[in-house]
């Protein structure tokens, strides 16, 4: 039917010479994957290949979101309307074409825009919304999902992206669209429905991420990529203003929508291969610091020297810079009088435990248990009663976030503090890596794995739904040799559980624990912007002798524990759903 509707209806006929091709081709299998459902709300927005289609992005889906966007300010009553959008975009293929058409849909409806001049990073467009004061804004992202993708994120007047239950609103406006409104461009310009802005809100937002600067050393050697993508907009020009000594990886520099060094079109720093050129000039140069910002520049990848003695570097994980960034943020304030004792630290629920022993440890409560994605963080940090007294929030996924007048993590400000510790560190004859290590044997040792496995099409939602239906029916008794001692499913609405379910919601979320204290877990979730069922491990070893020895431990018990979920998933699949188990790409990262 949905194919049908996009052969025939007089505004989809653009994408007719697309779906024939598609047709002559016999691509069977991405006809149903695009045509069968609409793309729907995940942990950042919609995201999607480009391509025709309702469960792709283009120029219907893409207007689509933004007429929902409208209807939804429009909801709050005319005031709204007046106040306006912030829009921005990215480095992606069609971005620009994008942010176009959705200020033509802004201005049908009467809303003003506010459209960037160029290519921004995303954490820019959340700080806009609140230094111009609008009602909401837009950026067109995929983030760091592969070059094929691109998407729509939102975000309203708080600088924060919709939560539940208003991304549910906000999806039944994109399931009934109907006809797309846009006045043309330079018409809406004419009215003085769309304006451009670019140069003063890039001087207020770098001021302010500057005025989050802990230390005055700047002795650290620093490597950065912003990967092809829009870390040359926040990134690279805090760091220079902040007069660090940064060495631009050349072959990444400039701005391109097809990425060309990507390898295999991946250009998620969370992957090795994506930080392979920025390592190899670091190990080169004798740097002490490797950055690779994602292609919105919203977090960053961080590899670090192992020693001074050496040029080797170690590719570091979002959680262990989550945690020496957390100690370093907390020993900073603690040693200079500024730490009370009712700060806040924050952190999702599949983000590593040592964060939160480290808050303890310092005298705060954090807040270890938020849902996956950044914009929980946002909204806990806007129920603070004294925003003053957030410090530091971090998810395993690279992102990062310290100061308030930014809702959402930042490169940029990641990066100014991880090239300041690292300063910090160099300054007293020690590394990143190091600096870790210390904290191991302080606090214990974790192990904290992601495994992704790619589940595409149908039978891949098949395939999680089964798998999300049985961890909550018939769950594992034990992992690794190890009794599931409590579950935990955030799933909210079980009502209509399983009729009716669909696997990627916010809260389509189930835990597994494994020791009394909670400490190790494996946490399961279809994720809510790509094709892939995320399995999160996390296990811990007190070190009270050899740290390497502690390592050895854990990491060989995570193996066990990884094997043993795996095994779990393979034996509740029927033969044709074990066929693509047993043939999906996966790894752990």
């Amino acid at each position: 039917m949905n194919l049908r509707h996009w052969l025939y209806e007089p505004e989809l006929r653009i994408f007719y010479p697309e779906i024939v091709a598609l047709v002559d081709d016999s691509r069977w299998d991405e006809i149903e994957d695009a045509f069968a459902t609409h793309l729907v709300v995940g942990t950042g927005g919609i995201r999607g290949r480009l391509g025709p289609g309702p469960n792709r992005i283009n120029q219907r889906t893409i207007c689509e979101a933004a007429q929902a966007v409208s209807y939804l300010i429009e909801d709050l009553g005319p005031d709204f309307k007046s106040t306006g959008v912030v829009i921005g975009y990215e480095v992606r293929r069609q971005s620009e074409e994008f942010a176009i058409a959705s200020c033509e849909v802004f201005a049908a409806r009467g809303i003003r825009s506010y459209l960037f001049d160029g290519i921004r990073a995303t954490p820019e467009v959340s700080f806009a919304v609140r230094h111009i004061s609008v009602v909401a804004g837009v950026q067109i992202t995929a983030s760091h999902n592969p070059r094929t993708d691109n998407g729509f994120k939102f975000y309203w007047s708080d600088g924060g992206q919709i939560t539940p239950p208003h991304d549910a609103r906000f999806m039944e406006l994109v399931g009934n669209s109907g006809e797309i409104r846009r006045i043309p461009i330079n018409q809406a310009i004419g009215l003085g429905l769309v304006s451009f802005i670019g140069h003063d809100v890039d001087r207020a937002y770098i001021k302010a991420v500057c005025g989050l600067s802990t230390i005055n050393s700047r002795s650290a050697k620093i490597v950065f990529s912003p990967i092809h993508g829009a870390g040359t907009t926040n990134v690279l020009k805090v760091l220079r203003e902040e007069k660090f000594d940064v060495n631009v990886v050349s072959e990444q520099a400039d701005p391109d929508e097809d990425f060309p060094t990507a390898v295999d079109g991946i250009i998620n720093p969370e992957y090795p291969e994506v930080m392979e050129l920025p390592i190899a000039m670091a190990s080169d140069i004798g740097a002490d610091i490797a950055i690779c910002s994602d292609p919105d520049a919203d977090r960053i990848g961080v590899a670090a020297k192992v020693d001074l003695r050496s040029c080797n570097m170690r590719l570091l994980s979002g959680n262990q810079v989550g945690v020496v960034l957390a100690h370093y943020l907390l020993s900073h304030r603690k040693n200079n009088g500024s730490l009370i004792g009712d700060e806040v630290v924050l952190e999702t629920l599949v983000t590593t435990s040592l964060i939160a022993d480290i808050a303890r440890r310092f005298g705060l409560i954090p807040r270890d248990d938020l849902l996956v994605g950044f914009k929980f963080i946002a909204e806990a940090i806007g129920e603070l009663d004294d925003i003053s007294k957030f410090i530091f929030a971090a998810e395993e996924s690279l992102g990062y976030l310290a100061g308030s007048f930014v809702r959402d993590k930042d490169a940029a400000i990641g990066s100014l503090l991880v090239c300041e510790m690292a300063s910090w560190l160099k300054d007293r004859d020690a590394t990143v890596v190091m600096y870790l290590d210390e904290i191991y044997r302080e606090y214990g040792y974790y192990n904290n794995t992601l495994l992704l496995v790619d589940l595409l099409g149908n039978i891949g939602i098949e395939i999680m739904t089964m798998v999300m239906v049985c961890l909550r029916n018939n769950p594992p008794v034990t992992l690794g040799g190890l009794v599931v001692l409590d579950i935990d499913d955030r799933l909210e609405d079980k009502s209509s559980f399983p009729d009716g379910y669909y696997p990627g919601g916010s809260t389509d979320v189930v835990s597994l624990y494994l020791s009394s204290d909670r400490r190790t877990r494996v946490t399961i979730r279809p994720s809510g912007t790509e094709p892939k069922l995320k399995i999160y491990l996390q296990h811990f070893g007190p070190v009270e002798g050899d740290l390497d020895e502690v390592k050895n431990f854990v990491d060989s018990k995570i193996d066990e524990i990884r094997v043993a979920i795996l095994d779990y998933c393979r034996s509740i699949l029927n033969k044709e759903l074990l066929n693509q188990w047993d043939t999906s790409h996966r790894r752990s990262i």
